[in-house]
């Protein structure tokens, strides 16, 4: 199906109504040809992946000057004993030695570790020159004691030297290896990188055992960031399966971004550890940051929904769900279903449309019945897809519904997509949900604005002047959109937070460019909103 005609003007503004409540701007055309009109399925949107998606402290011991004496409270042992031999140190010798020693010799070993005893009358007459035998023994065994002594002190030396060169040179290294601002590592060399041991390109996962260098929580904020947005839509750079080679420190670095800018999150799919990746970074960051996890179901292709169970499943098991806000099971699987069995003009409520919500809410359940076994009935599960492909019989078996809208396909200018994004959402999904009960919450799962095009074709929305794929409007869809909705409090994901090369490459045209920030993760020529949200 094409765009409508490119020619016709753009839709008429209106004042930017309470977006929770329904437009007080009379009735609109119906909405069937709306629906019909609103993508261009010639190009994939950009939010339409491919199904390829692809001791208690003790005192110290007192010395002996701090020992009472008895002879009153303030009375102390003097520190120096009655010297032995009129010597003016203290004595310490054994009794042998002390009955062998001359005066000279005692005088020698004074420092010896022996018994302290006094000497004074030991030496009478007689009593030295029968025991010279002992004192000579006694003088070798003084020098082999002396000599063991110094030893002692060098070895304790040359030990205590290289402790503190271990530790210097720790220092250094550490210094010239801590982490940088951006989340990446400064190498010796001056060069930056990352500090990964493992890029968990093996194929189908992902590694979070990669080695982050220095205390990610720690970081500075850029001025330019306001937490502004509701919600922020992410994709990884690196993890389309069966291409799994998304590092953890790549995700750390996100999240330390993203956490100045939202609150939330949400993910396409569980592939390549996603979620795991995700969690972990929010744990080592320690950032506010709650998450839609998600499982992509892939029509005729079951594997891809087991697959990312199993995996979302265990990382449930290993984080827990302090940090999910919910999880969503599909992403535009009705819109693929529909289009590929249907055609561009059958709608949600065809036969098609039936068929599809069938073979999802059957995963829905199953994900729901998986939740209860880890313990947790009561997580929020939802769907994700295009604002016009949500039927009566999906919604009366989702908690929440991701709603996709996009002006540009509508196609109207940038001046003009706030309001039309506004209308389109109460119209076709606020409204419609609000007559079930239970009734689902409706929240905007992708929204913005594309900056480039990589081919002519597709450098306008086609809505001629105003309609261009660029910075400069997508400011003025930020200007106009984000502080009205919190405002209002509808609940969106801004789509997104940066360009992704491998949509370029895979479908051209503005796929890869919706980003606030470009690939390099550099926030784009922009003034970020500066207003509160829920």
């Amino acid at each position: 199906m094409s765009h409508n005609d490119h020619n016709s003007p753009p839709p008429q503004h209106r004042d930017f109504a309470r977006y929770s409540d329904r437009p007080s701007y009379g009735a609109r055309p119906a909405s069937s040809e709306d629906l019909d009109n609103y993508f261009d399925h010639q190009l994939p949107p950009p939010h339409h992946l491919s199904g390829s998606y692809l001791s208690p402290n003790h005192s110290p011991r007192p010395s002996i000057e701090s020992l009472p004496t008895g002879n009153g409270r303030n009375s102390y042992i003097s520190p120096t004993p009655v010297p032995a031999f009129g010597g003016t140190g203290p004595r310490y010798l054994s009794p042998l030695a002390a009955a062998g020693a001359t005066e000279t010799e005692g005088a020698g070993l004074r420092n010896s570790n022996y018994s302290e005893i006094s000497m004074v009358g030991l030496n009478s007459s007689g009593v030295g020159a029968n025991l010279n035998r002992k004192s000579t023994w006694l003088r070798k065994e003084t020098g082999h004691r002396k000599k063991n002594h110094r030893l002692f002190i060098i070895v304790c030396s040359t030990l205590t030297l290289l402790i503190i060169l271990a530790v210097v040179i720790g220092v250094v290294v550490g210094t010239r290896n801590s982490k940088n601002n951006d989340g990446t590592v400064v190498q010796s060399d001056g060069t930056h990188g990352t500090n990964d041991t493992t890029s968990g390109g093996n194929g189908n996962s992902s590694s979070t055992n990669d080695t982050i260098t220095g205390d990610p929580s720690q970081f500075d904020k850029d001025p330019k960031l306001k937490q502004s947005f509701y919600g922020i839509a992410y994709t990884m750079m690196d993890s389309l399966y069966p291409n799994c080679n998304e590092k953890l420190s790549s995700v750390v670095q996100d999240m330390q971004i993203l956490s100045q800018l939202t609150t939330r999150i949400r993910l396409y799919g569980s592939d390549c550890n996603q979620t795991q990746l995700v969690l972990e970074a929010i744990k080592r960051t320690k950032v506010d940051m709650k998450v839609y996890v998600a499982i992509f179901v892939v029509v005729d292709d079951d594997s891809a929904y087991d697959r990312q169970k199993a995996s979302l499943r265990s990382a449930i098991e290993q984080y827990g769900v302090d940090n999910i806000e919910g999880v969503t099971v599909g992403n535009e699987f009705m819109l693929n279903y529909i289009t590929k069995y249907g055609g561009d003009g059958a709608t949600a409520t065809s036969t098609f449309g039936t068929q599809a919500s069938t073979l999802l809410r059957a995963k829905i359940t199953d994900t729901r019945d998986m939740l209860k076994e880890l313990g947790y009935p009561t997580l929020p599960v939802g769907s994700a897809d295009a604002g016009s492909y949500f039927n009566t019989a999906l919604m009366r078996s989702i908690d929440f519904g991701l709603s996709n809208i996009h002006a540009w396909f509508a196609p109207t200018t940038a001046a003009g997509a706030a309001q039309w994004t506004n209308d389109f959402f109460q119209d076709n999904n606020v409204q419609p949900a609000e007559l079930l009960s239970p009734s689902p919450k409706m929240i905007i799962a992708e929204t913005g604005w594309p900056t480039h095009s990589s081919d002519t074709q597709h450098q306008n929305s086609g809505a001629g002047r105003g309609g261009e794929a660029s910075v400069a409007n997508l400011q003025v869809f930020l200007d106009d959109f984000v502080c009205k909705a919190n405002e209002a409090k509808t609940p969106y994901f801004m789509f997104e937070y940066t360009d992704v090369p491998w949509k370029d490459q895979n479908f051209g045209g503005v796929e890869g460019f919706w980003g606030m920030f470009d690939k390099d993760k550099k926030l784009k020529d922009l003034t970020l909103p500066d207003c509160q949200h829920d």
